[in-house]
């Protein structure tokens, strides 16, 4: 039985697609990988494919009409367009028996051969269940039996007709609409969905348990799908396992081909500092970054962030989480030497205790009179006397 990978992408979605394709390379050899799409130039497959060839991995110019998918109606303009529906095209274009459909919003972070090696048991689809949708499907990783696929009559005609009236999901309704009887739940691992986590601590927080269920069933993730809008591409994102997608997109194919270490993002620093902010005003900051560049410098907050504090990720030691969600900040805490109290305006004395409570020093400008557990922590210092925090920071 043949197997193949199936991913779609028009030349605006490149990075992300190739860093897919990476991810697959370094975990998987002797594969082909289909690319769907409708304007990737020539060269760029002849680069990757000469880079790839000794694992013998191909990415396969799946080349077809922009027309064909002109009349598609997509929901969510901000990050889709209709090249989300190029899967609908597989059994026309990917001659494989199996065929593995992957997002290119996704990374492959283990092998795939038990994956393809599922029993379908007899369905034409297995996939995993969507985390906000509960009994349908996600259709941004589908093993396909696409033997079967290709024995239905007017299969992708038929679903490119519905398509053109808008669904409140896209072709995710029309696929689940249409296999609705005949699909395979698959381990929740193939597809670890993660970008709900910005949606649903703001705006559905009594679906975070359940959120956080299914999380737990699909670790660890073979294949991590960054669903919804917050990418981690972006300049700046909210989600978890960011750090993740970077790693892949970071890979040279040499390292690919000798499967190297995943490369290391941030640096190892001697001391982290965690502040949670309501305003973009953090006194001396700026002073901080530059002259302590081996302490980490963590920020949060609940809303975005303005662009004084923004400018200021030139320094490679700060690093920014706007629109700040639980698991992250789980993380910030954790990982955090002291907590830095530096901020303007109102506070989260809820995280500075927290830090204090795990008996993490508290160092800040402010004063606690009517908390006396902050105030027995504190370490204090004049705002207008910086080198007395640069030192107190050196200490830790």
């Amino acid at each position: 039985m043949s197997e193949a990978a199936a991913i779609c992408a028009d030349y605006g979605y490149l990075t992300p697609a190739e860093t897919l394709i990476k991810s697959i390379a370094y975990h998987n050899h002797d594969l082909p990988i289909y690319l769907l799409n409708t304007n990737i130039p020539q060269e760029w497959f002849l680069n990757i494919n000469r880079r790839l060839a000794p694992i013998n991995v191909r990415v396969v110019d799946a080349k077809f009409s922009a027309s064909v998918l002109k009349d598609e109606a997509v929901s969510r303009t901000e990050y889709m367009n209709t090249m989300i529906y190029g899967r609908l095209l597989i059994p026309q274009l990917v001659p494989a028996d199996r065929v593995l459909y992957i997002d290119s919003d996704s990374v492959v972070d283990r092998s795939l051969q038990p994956l393809f090696a599922t029993d379908l048991e007899g369905k034409v689809v297995g996939a995993v269940e969507d985390y906000s949708m509960p009994g349908t499907f996600n259709s941004g990783v589908l093993l396909l039996d696409n033997t079967k696929l290709k024995a239905i009559d007017n299969f992708t005609t038929d679903l490119l007709a519905k398509g053109q009236e808008r669904t409140s999901n896209d072709d995710q309704t029309l696929l689940n609409q249409y296999f609705k009887d005949n699909w395979l739940q698959l381990d929740y691992g193939y597809n670890l969905q993660i970008g709900l986590d910005l949606t649903l601590f703001y705006n559905e927080h009594h679906s975070l348990p359940r959120f956080y269920q299914l999380l737990k069933k699909a670790q660890p993730g073979t294949i991590i799908h960054y669903s919804t809008s917050d990418k981690p591409w972006n300049f700046m994102s909210s989600g978890r396992i960011r750090e993740k997608w970077w790693q892949y997109q970071s890979l040279e194919y040499s390292e690919i081909v000798r499967h190297a270490p995943l490369p290391t993002i941030r640096q190892h620093y001697r001391t982290r500092l965690f502040t949670f902010t309501q305003s973009e005003q953090l006194d001396n900051l700026e002073i901080l970054l530059r002259v302590l560049p081996d302490c980490e410098f963590n920020v949060a907050a609940w809303t975005n962030m303005g662009d004084a504090l923004l400018a200021l990720t030139k320094y490679p030691n700060l690093h920014l989480f706007p629109a700040v969600v639980e698991s992250n900040i789980d993380m910030l805490i954790d990982q955090a030497d002291g907590y830095l109290d530096i901020n303007e305006g109102g506070k989260e004395l809820q995280f500075i205790e927290r830090c204090v409570q795990r008996n993490k020093p508290l160092l800040s400008y402010n004063e606690y009179p009517d908390n006396p557990v902050l105030t027995a922590a504190l370490q204090k210092f004049d705002r207008e006397q910086p080198d007395q925090l640069i030192a107190a920071i050196k200490r830790l």
